[in-house]
């Protein structure tokens, strides 16, 4: 049976999303591993079968088999797919190699995973480049920036717009909130202040900590101040020692792995809110580093938080869904 499989017509992240669900079984997990919504891909894989003029795949199982002509699309998409992506991994590369010296801020949530990844990544395919990064927090970045200290920052939820700085989306990282293993009470009684447990608070001083305040006052809820942390390392080892809850974000639950066992994440019992990881430059960095560095960002963000935290809770895949920021 011949395909007539035309690129103007038929979209390379629906092909993308046919190789993904064939590979997995699962839409679910497509939609996890392309940062996508379920309901997204569910409808690229109709629009596919649509275009294509057959069905691909047996939907009356779980997990999803190919039928017959599946199996003969995946046989002769899987090699181009395969040569495309590597062209854009050598798209990314190419456009760091144009740089001579590169500084980067990086704010310290990122010092046990991300920043180690991208440090190895530059340090190897920049040999001959002035290479610096350093920790900084969010509302440092700006005036680093001016001041020609960096080139380039990653920030969660700046005020760069203000600024005049460029900003590329990274990803977004949703409030959750995160229980004792095991503990009995609802999220609605434990957020009211209803339940035998502390509230641990973040340091009210630090940005992340003053966002969970406002939302918590927005929402009428007014609760003990007892306890506020720097370290979200903190925070996770009382919550795992069943002594407290608080709420917190995905990239603190990855940073936090070795309390990961004994606690549990749960959607916000109260209107979510989320924040966002971005990159911002200097207007002196040509576009093409820009994006090259923050598509090589989004990559290592993905394979190190995002689908570690999928993983462990599916519900994750919806607030982390980057497909609605602007890459621009």
């Amino acid at each position: 049976m011949g395909f007539d499989v035309s690129l103007p017509r038929v979209s390379l992240q629906a092909l993308d999303a046919f190789e993904r669900v064939a590979r997995t079984g699962s839409i679910q997990a497509a939609a996890a591993e392309m940062r996508l919504s379920i309901s997204s891909i569910s409808h690229q894989i109709a629009r596919l079968e649509d275009q294509i003029g057959t069905v691909l795949f047996d939907r009356t199982t779980r997990p999803f088999v190919l039928t017959r002509e599946g199996r003969q699309a995946l046989q002769h998409l899987s090699k181009g797919l395969h040569h495309i992506r590597q062209a854009a991994d050598a798209t990314v590369i190419s456009g760091l190699l144009q740089a001579r010296s590169l500084r980067i801020g990086m704010i310290d949530e990122f010092e046990s995973n991300v920043t180690p990844a991208l440090a190895t990544f530059l340090a190897k395919e920049m040999p001959r480049a002035t290479l610096s990064i350093r920790n900084i927090l969010s509302h440092q970045a700006g005036d680093l920036l001016q001041k020609g200290a960096i080139d380039l920052a990653v920030v969660a939820d700046s005020n760069d717009d203000d600024m005049g700085l460029a900003r590329l989306s990274l990803m977004r990282d949703p409030f959750v909130l995160a229980l004792p293993d095991g503990h009995n009470d609802t999220p609605a009684d434990i957020v009211r202040g209803r339940a035998q447990l502390d509230f641990l608070r973040f340091n009210p001083d630090h940005l992340i900590g003053k966002q969970i305040a406002a939302h918590l006052a927005r929402n009428q809820i007014d609760l003990l101040r007892r306890l506020d942390f720097d370290s979200v390392q903190s925070i996770m080892a009382i919550i795992a020692g069943g002594a407290g809850w608080s709420i917190i974000t995905p990239i603190g639950f990855v940073r936090s792995q070795r309390f990961a066992q004994n606690t549990r994440l749960h959607p916000l019992p109260i209107p979510a809110f989320s924040r966002s990881i971005a990159l911002v430059a200097r207007d002196t960095i040509d576009i093409p580093t820009q994006k090259a560095v923050a598509a090589l960002l989004r990559q290592i963000m993905w394979s190190e938080i995002t689908q570690p935290a999928c993983t462990a809770y599916p519900w994750l895949t919806k607030p982390m869904d980057i497909s609605e920021l602007s890459f621009e």
